[in-house]
């Protein structure tokens, strides 16, 4: 028997990420959460005033590098329905007391699971995008430990300004950052299906 899902943003963020993936050819995968993300913490670290750092490994695009980072961090901006975040290149005002940073790695080559990214530094090789072909492996990391990750696949991505473009770091965004961690028990719902 199918089991209905209690939460609506749980639903809605579902029915979204099912109709964009259906539209761009988007596909998330490998998406877990660690048994230690805290939604509430998370959103202490980097919503309100504040801004969780984000680092930008690798460009599988003809675009200077800032100007991937300025897409990524726009179109992270635009996928909070979950935990309500600010995402910055350089945080303004960081919580010092939280050393968290999302690292998304364009086309990582020698990676397969996403959750070493935490460990990764800028010297992570990555490779170029195969006609149109992007993988984009991303980690919700405390220090060297994943809170988060997930992998995102997509062909025919033209740019940073291609629709899929964005599509693709609006999934991936929101499957790190749910409203609930899919592990939690504690309201006696059982934990949420993996993707």
């Amino acid at each position: 028997m199918p089991r209905k899902l209690s939460n609506p943003k749980t639903a809605a963020l579902l029915a979204a990420t099912t109709t964009l993936a259906a539209c761009t050819g988007v596909t998330v995968s490998r998406v877990d959460h660690a048994n230690q993300y805290n939604p509430f913490e998370t959103a202490a670290a980097g919503g309100g005033d504040r801004q969780m750092r984000v680092v930008v490994l690798g460009n599988p695009f003809d675009t200077p590098q800032a100007e991937l980072e300025g897409a990524v961090i726009a179109a992270m901006q635009d996928s909070n329905f979950g935990v309500p975040l600010n995402f910055a290149l350089d945080p303004a005002n960081p919580d010092t007391s939280r050393p968290f940073r999302v690292v998304m790695a364009f086309n990582p080559d020698g990676i397969r699971d996403p959750g070493k990214l935490c460990e990764a530094t800028d010297n992570l090789k990555t490779a170029s995008s195969d006609g149109g072909r992007v993988t984009l492996m991303a980690a919700f990391c405390s220090k060297e430990s994943y809170l988060s990750h997930a992998i995102a696949r997509a062909g025919d991505v033209g740019g940073t300004g291609s629709e899929t473009f964005g599509d693709m770091i609006f999934q991936l965004t929101a499957s790190l950052f749910p409203s609930r961690n899919p592990n939690d028990q504690s309201a006696g719902e059982p934990p949420l299906p993996a993707t």
